[in-house]
């Protein structure tokens, strides 16, 4: 056959050799240190020439056809460091149109090597904080933005500068715009960012949704946080530092040496190997994070304080509380002892504010036998009288702690929130009332009952009516009679149904033993049931 012969098919694959010879695909290879040299002199003696006067034009048309040689032969050694060299050419000049005419035109240039851009992208963000003024620096950062969008081996520098872009436009005073500019980025899906990055880029976006007002999204974002990763990154780094130190031939403590317990040379190979795996991405390692970011710790402490401003937006009470009971646990908090019992008030204030159900009632007697409150007798004992059952007056409790409720500002402060918690402060009252008396009384008279509350007819029963409405207590009202029965039992749609099976088997089962029975007489009598 004759597609079968040896000498036929070498003869087709010596032609196809040739031909990617002849269209220039060469083979990636490092240059030696004597070809590097030789490029970076020829760059140097370009800059040199190109601050002679009007020669600088010339020189940057010299260096643009050194770049097309080199890119077209796939060079990722000197393609990169002649982009280089012609924006510091006119960074030096002071020619920033002539920047951003040339990071487009570079970057657009026909078989562009990911190397140059990249490179090209990195020189240019070091001219950002050096733009003479701020018209400058943003079209410089709108330019670089345009450049990086779609480029995954840039997206460590498309992430940073859209956080750069949306700070400008914040300090402007265009909240909304910086909130839109920082939604354009899933940063989540970055592989190359270092997860502390991630965290505060999110933590970004969350915090100018709510400056925005836009509560939903900000609730989408914030569940793209898992509040275990502040901890685990916090242990990675230690980890790292430990290991480091212990390469480096530094005296590690004991407890140290227990967190990173020594493993074995196969474990070690799989670890590498799974780190390799996981991090391999353009340059294959995570890029550094920025120095400007703030610790670990304190993002975490900035997370739960964003969590407050939002579930305060919707007055979840509950939530707010175990959002400062975290806050007591971050470091600055826990070791400072003014921030710490500020924050034991809060969460006091927050979990009395609470409605009334099975996981505040757990919270609440978890606080309440918190050693820390006994340098706050007052909070003690607003959390001893709910979680007594004896009536709480009203006007009492309002009058002892009128000092405590002025001075907690972010609580009762605002006059329109202020209010509003204070009537909810009043409603967790009545409602911890009318569970003691449930819980005492079988029957009494609604006279009685409002004399307890310290309430109007009319207002003790809107309020009995809505604890029956919401299932917390189980009662009866006779309005002719003027009594309220508390020990009559919700029966449940579950119970109705239960009820009627029941019927039905004791119906089924009578029939069935009823025909057993007629069919025995039958027989004995001998007679004919057709």
């Amino acid at each position: 056959v004759i597609g079968d012969c040896p000498r036929r098919r070498r003869t087709h694959d010596h032609g196809r050799t040739r031909s990617r010879i002849a269209m220039g695909e060469l083979k990636l290879e490092k240059k030696g240190d004597a070809e590097l040299e030789k490029v970076l002199a020829e760059i140097d003696a370009l800059k040199t020439e190109a601050t002679e006067a009007d020669k600088r034009d010339a020189v940057i048309e010299k260096m643009l056809a050194q770049e097309k040689t080199y890119r077209l032969q796939a060079d990722f050694v000197a393609t990169p460091r002649f982009c280089v060299a012609i924006l510091d050419v006119l960074f030096k000049a002071g020619d920033w149109d002539g920047i951003n005419d040339h990071i487009v035109l570079l970057s657009k240039r026909r078989a562009q090597l990911k190397q140059a851009v990249g490179a090209m992208v990195k020189e240019a963000m070091t001219f950002v904080d050096k733009a003479p003024n701020l018209e400058v620096k943003t079209k410089l950062i709108e330019t670089l933005n345009d450049v990086t969008a779609g480029k995954i081996f840039v997206e460590v520098e498309k992430a940073r500068l859209t956080r750069a872009l949306a700070k400008i436009k914040e300090e402007a005073g265009l909240t909304n715009e910086a909130a839109e500019i920082m939604q354009e980025v899933a940063v989540e899906t970055y592989g190359a960012l270092s997860k502390h990055e991630k965290l505060f880029f999110i933590e970004e976006q969350v915090r100018l949704c709510l400056d925005k007002g836009d509560t939903v999204r900000a609730q989408i974002l914030s569940r793209k946080i898992n509040p275990r990763s502040f901890d685990e990154i916090v242990k990675a780094e230690k980890k790292a530092a430990i290991e480091a130190a212990r390469k480096a031939g530094e005296d590690v403590s004991q407890m140290d040496l227990d967190a990173g317990t020594p493993k074995s040379e196969k474990e070690k190979e799989a670890e590498e190997k799974k780190k390799n795996a996981s991090v391999e991405h353009a340059e294959g390692y995570f890029e550094a994070t920025d120095p400007t970011i703030p610790s670990v710790p304190e993002l975490k402490l900035r997370y739960y304080q964003l969590m407050i401003r939002f579930h305060s937006h919707s007055d979840d009470y509950l939530e707010v509380c175990r959002c400062y009971q975290n806050v007591m646990e971050c470091d600055g908090i826990k070791d400072d002892a003014a921030k710490c019992t500020a924050a034991l008030k809060k969460v006091v204030w927050y979990v009395t504010l609470a409605a009334n159900e099975p996981m505040q009632q757990s919270l609440l007697h978890s606080i309440s036998k918190d050693t820390r409150l006994i340098d706050l007798p007052l909070h003690k004992q607003l959390t001893k009288q709910f979680t007594t059952k004896e009536i709480i007056h009203w006007d009492v409790l309002s009058g002892a702690f009128a000092a405590e409720m002025a001075h907690e500002t972010d609580i009762f402060g605002d006059s329109k929130r202020g209010e509003k918690r204070r009537a909810d402060l009043r409603q967790r009252v009545i409602e911890h009332n009318l569970l003691v008396i449930g819980a005492y009384y079988s029957r009494v008279t609604m006279t009685r009952l409002g004399e307890l509350l310290c309430l109007p007819p009319d207002e003790t029963e809107k309020h009995l009516s809505d604890l029956v409405v919401a299932k917390k207590v189980s009662a009866k009202i006779d309005r002719p009679g003027g009594v309220v029965d508390f020990k009559t039992k919700a029966q449940g749609a579950d119970w109705l149904l239960n009820q009627w099976v029941g019927k039905i088997d004791k119906l089924l089962s009578t029939l069935d033993k009823a025909n057993h029975l007629i069919h025995k007489e039958a027989m004995a009598r001998k007679v004919s049931l057709e």
